[in-house]
């Protein structure tokens, strides 16, 4: 078995799901699992992102269901799409959507079906104007590569990151999942203003008025920094299993 993780970047303008997420860095994707048929893929996903960042993603997504005539990465026509939110709150998105494409050079699972057959193993991560994939296979991966690397659309590139033995997909979810630049930066600036100290030096509203952000896109973005290190010490300290579906935007906190 050996994993291949290749991304397709986005140029804005090419995608309007994927404008979302260069628009928005706190806009986040990963599947929970992919399934795949040489005709057919459907998979559950999980978005988190501000409130109002998912309320447009919910927009977009009614907009590609409804609108006739949408292409895939590589330009075959989407013959169906559909989808159902699973749960839903103010900060994410568990979503099922299935899709089928026409006649033409197909989307990446569809052609890894096409080559590899059963057993193919994906997963997946968006953010940004990147959207990655990971492969678990036993076969060769060339073929896979040149199809889609031939036939993407405009404004779609692809690079290849890594093939070789699997680690990546063993990984616990507390190493794959990491904070993001902002996260990070909203929880520095937080510790140097005093907001954990006590009595508290400053308020969220403060901070965020000083670093030209909105209260509420700061204080998401210090919530999911504040579960990242619960889930570090739960792993360290408690002894939980994190080899269960567990990620930081699933642990919820009493404001």
């Amino acid at each position: 078995m050996r994993e291949f993780v290749f991304t397709v970047e986005y140029e804005k303008g090419a995608d309007g799901v994927m404008d979302l997420f260069i628009d928005n860095p706190d806009l986040y994707a990963r599947s929970m699992e992919i399934n795949t048929t040489s005709e057919a893929v459907w998979g559950i996903e999980k978005v988190v992102g501000p409130a109002a960042v998912l309320d447009e993603f919910d927009d977009a997504l009614e907009r590609v269901a409804d609108t006739p005539g949408t292409t895939g990465m590589c330009g075959a026509p989407v013959t169906e799409y559909e989808y159902t939110i699973l749960s839903s709150n103010a900060e994410s998105r568990k979503i099922h959507w299935l899709r089928r494409e026409g006649d033409g050079p197909r989307s990446i699972p569809l052609v890894a079906a096409k080559h590899i057959g059963e057993g193919l193993i994906m997963r997946t991560e968006r953010r940004g104007d990147q959207y990655r994939w990971r492969m678990l296979i036993d076969g060769t991966v060339s073929e896979i590569h040149e199809e889609v690397q031939a036939n993407l659309r405009k404004g779609l590139s692809l690079t290849v990151e890594r093939l070789g033995t699997p680690p990546c997909l063993l990984e616990d979810g507390r190493v794959q999942q990491t904070l993001t630049p902002e996260q990070k930066s909203a929880l520095e600036v937080a510790i140097k203003r005093g907001y954990y100290e006590e009595p508290r030096q400053q308020s969220v509203t403060e901070i965020a008025e000083d670093v030209g952000v909105s209260r509420s896109t700061f204080q998401y973005r210090l919530n999911r920094a504040e579960a990242w290190l619960a889930q570090q010490f739960a792993a360290d300290s408690l002894d939980v299993d994190l080899d269960v579906d567990l990620d930081p935007e699933d642990i919820e906190f009493i404001q």
